[in-house]
């Protein structure tokens, strides 16, 4: 390695003067864009990526925010007016979500029992949902056991798994 730098610096000095100076530039040059190349180009699609990231995160808490919002709201409002009902709680969920506007989004419904079931929610308006599970509960005494909630790319709407027991 020594031997083979000596060799170049024999071989640099043996140029003319202004071939010195347009190796020594293209030197420069390349080893500034090896540089953006190598080093800072990688760093800053990685800071935009997790900048993006970030926002992304952030729209998600501010969604969730006004979602538990909503959710304290409609808890608070409406007094319990359970109707007993010796029907199904799969038939009832089927029967209330056709009333609430969300039969097309009722994606899966399966009952465990007559005491419960599970439903599978695609694209559903999220607030028609919450309206959808207070009437649940408030008026059939259905309530949640389980829930998994995603955003659906479509604004304002969800995909969901709920399961079901009747108190």
């Amino acid at each position: 390695m020594k031997q083979q730098l000596e060799t170049f610096i024999l071989w640099h000095q043996s140029l003319p003067q202004r071939d010195q100076l347009l190796v020594n530039t293209a030197s420069i040059f390349i080893a500034i864009t090896l540089f953006y190349l190598i080093v800072w180009e990688p760093i800053y699609q990685g800071l935009e990526q997790q900048q993006q990231q970030y926002k992304s995160q952030q729209s998600i808490v501010s969604w969730m925010r006004e979602a538990a919002a909503e959710v304290k709201t409609l808890k608070r409002s409406g007094a319990k007016t359970v109707t007993s009902s010796n029907q199904p709680v799969s038939l009832l969920i089927e029967q209330s979500a056709k009333i609430s506007g969300l039969k097309d989004s009722l994606g899966k419904l399966e009952s465990s029992g007559k005491e419960g079931a599970r439903v599978k929610l695609d694209t559903a308006s999220f607030n028609q949902m919450l309206i959808w599970l207070n009437t649940l509960e408030q008026q059939h005494g259905i309530s949640i056991t389980s829930a998994n909630i995603e955003r659906a790319e479509k604004p304002g709407t969800v995909n969901a798994r709920l399961s079901f027991s009747r108190s």
